[in-house]
Order: structure tokens, then sequence, then C-alpha cells
């Protein structure tokens, strides 16, 4: 009996540390990108660090190692389809033959809860055409008086969107969503009351024209926060997307959460087939607040090719600036501020600032249309 027992142990203690890899390589691969936020889990775990993941994993390669030492070097590629899985690039760089009067610099930077951040250093190093700025609002005026900005003649600002430009501003529309999406019965200010009725302002169009002639789309991005779910779901209600089977307590609040995450899919499906019927050249900039390995980053990258996996470096998170996080070693831990472009683009360089202490980090990507275009 004892000996039956020993043997089924080896077996569980096996197949945990061996099939757990496995199980991870299903998480970052398929659940996380096709079910993802339909699932209030899967959710919530996309905006935790992401090294949550490999910490997970290190018991049971330990495990691996002492009791089956020649198959514990499989952990090592697993490592490094994680970190892949998780975003991480190696430095890239994309030359172009495509004449300079065809490129462009975008910047785009969420200075809500700036801390004092001041843009002007990163602004100065990237030296970028166009700036886009969220959570900006009634800053407009302020931007036109500053010396700093003198070399942005056209200005202009819908609602918190601010574009600062050294290119002509031709054209400038709003992109609203039909209706707003929102987690509980939290109360709507004065500020946001017109967004009440219409529905959440997404995005500020600026169709802007290169010296050459050649006219572009420029979409400056902010997507409704999810905080207000987060915050509910570190009360355990994360995890009613495993546990909350119709006949349970939990039943009724994953019925609330992914209520409100198939609302943010729609919204953002809708947000998508608006931008898919503008013909010119797209660039698509902005705060997303999506992580970039779930099913709504999915729906993007499907449309437009994202900035960072073209050439970006590391991992490229802007979100937080500063945390005490231990899991992030008081780093950024997520990416939710993004440069898409449509295939017409040369991505040349992407960058992301790393000193300051804003809650956002601001990115900044340089690219060319392709004189064919």
């Amino acid at each position: 009996m004892l000996s039956r027992i020993k043997r089924y142990a080896a077996l569980a203690i096996r197949f945990a540390s061996l099939g757990y890899p496995v199980l991870l390589l299903v998480i970052i691969f398929i659940i996380n990108p096709f079910i993802g936020e339909r699932n209030a889990t899967i959710a919530f775990l996309l905006y935790l660090p992401q090294s949550v993941w490999v910490c997970s994993a290190l018991p049971f390669a330990g495990i691996a190692w002492v009791f089956y030492r020649r198959w514990a070097w499989l952990y090592l590629p697993l490592f490094i389809v994680l970190l892949l899985g998780m975003g991480w690039r190696l430095p890239y760089s994309v030359q172009t033959g495509s004449d300079g009067s065809l490129g462009v610099c975008v910047m785009s930077f969420n200075r809500g809860q700036h801390s004092s951040y001041s843009l002007q250093p990163f602004k100065n190093d990237e030296r970028p055409d166009v700036i886009l700025l969220q959570e900006a609002r009634g800053r407009e005026s302020n931007y036109r008086r500053s010396p700093g900005y003198k070399e942005y003649p056209h200005i202009a600002s819908i609602g918190e969107f601010i574009v600062l430009s050294k290119l002509p501003i031709m054209e400038v529309s709003e992109v609203r969503s039909p209706h707003r999406v929102l987690f509980g019965a939290r109360k709507v200010s004065r500020r946001t009351g017109v967004q009440a009725v219409q529905g959440d302002l997404l995005a500020m169009r600026i169709e802007l024209e290169l010296a050459e002639g050649s006219r572009f789309a420029l979409y400056n991005v902010h997507f409704p926060t999810p905080r207000d779910i987060l915050n509910d779901g570190k009360k355990g209600g994360f995890l009613s997307g495993l546990i909350g089977i119709p006949g349970t307590p939990m039943a009724e609040k994953r019925s609330r959460y992914e209520s409100y995450w198939r609302k943010r899919i729609v919204q953002v499906e809708d947000f998508i087939n608006v931008l898919s019927k503008d013909q010119l050249p797209k660039i698509i900039a902005g705060d997303f607040n999506m992580p970039s390995n779930g099913l709504i980053y999915r729906l993007f990258a499907e449309s437009w090719q994202d900035a960072h996996k073209k050439v970006g470096k590391g991992f490229g998170y802007t979100f937080p600036g500063r945390t005490r996080n231990p899991f992030s070693l008081g780093s950024a831990w997520l990416r939710l501020d993004y440069v898409f472009s449509s295939a017409c683009w040369d991505v040349v360089r992407l960058t992301v600032e790393r000193k300051g202490n804003s809650q956002h980090r601001p990115i900044s990507a340089k690219l060319v249309l392709r004189e064919s275009s």
C-alpha cells in the first residue's frame, strides 16, 4: 500500500513539474488572447505584473531539477518562450530609403497624475513632429503661451485631447462610442455629463499633411479606464470567473463583471469598424487602457501593426511609471500606451521614456510612409 502511494505521489510530482510549463504556454498563447476579457478571472489577471507567470513556474522548475534533472533543461526554452509571449523584444531598427518628407515622429503622453513630470527633456531628445496629449482638458491655452512648445504652431483640442503639431492640421473631429461603458452605479460628474448621454469620447481624429503634400489621419486615443472593476475585483470578486457557476453566491458577481467586459469588447469592435472605413493612411496612438496579451489587444493587433512589435526593445512597459510592487521590481509592468499604424507605414523607431515618475510613460515613434501609398 505504501509503495503504491509513493508511486502515485511520484507520478503526481512528475505531472505537475512537467505539465505546468505546458499549462503556462496554453494560458499565454491561447487562453489570454482568445478568451481574455470575456472571462472575469482572466480579465483581472491580465492587468497583474506579467512576471507573476514566470515566478509561478519557479517552484515547479525546482521540483523538476531535484527529481527529474534530465528533463529540467526544458524550463530554459520555456522561460524564453514566456518572455516572448509577454512581449519582450530584442532591439531592432528599420532602415528605409524613403524620402524624409514622408516621415513623421509622433509622441503620445497621458498627462493625468503626472506627478509634476516635465515632458520637455523627452520632447527635446525625440523632436516629435506631433505631440498627442490625453487627460489635458482645458490646457490648450497654456501650450499656446508656453515658450517650450513654440515650435508647434498648429494646436487643436477636443475634450480631454490636445494635439500639438509642426505639420498643418487640415481637419479635426471626434470619435465617440454610441454608449458609455461604466462598472457599477458610479456617479457621473458634471464634467462628463454630456458623455453620459452621447457615449464615451474615445479619440480625436486629426488630418495632417506631410511636407510633400500627402495626407494621413492621426487618432489621439484614450479608452475608459477599467480601474473601478479592477479595484472591486481585488476583494476576491475576480475569482468569480472560475467559481461563479449558476446557483452559487458568486454567480451574480460574475454576471456583472462579464457584462462590463462584453460592453467594453463591443465598444472596441465599434471603434475598429469606424476606423476601418477611413481611407487615409492611419496612425492610432494614445492610452488604450488594455494589456498587451489579451483579447482586446489582439483585436487591435489584427487590424493594425504595433510599433513595439515592429521595432520595440525590452517589454516596452508604460504603466505605472513608479510602483512599489515587488513583482515588477518597482518599475512599470503593463503596456497601456501604444502606437498602431496601417500597413502602408514603415515603423523606424519606438522609444519609451523611462526616467520620469509620471503615472504613464510617454512614448515616441518614427514612421515613414511608403512612396507607393
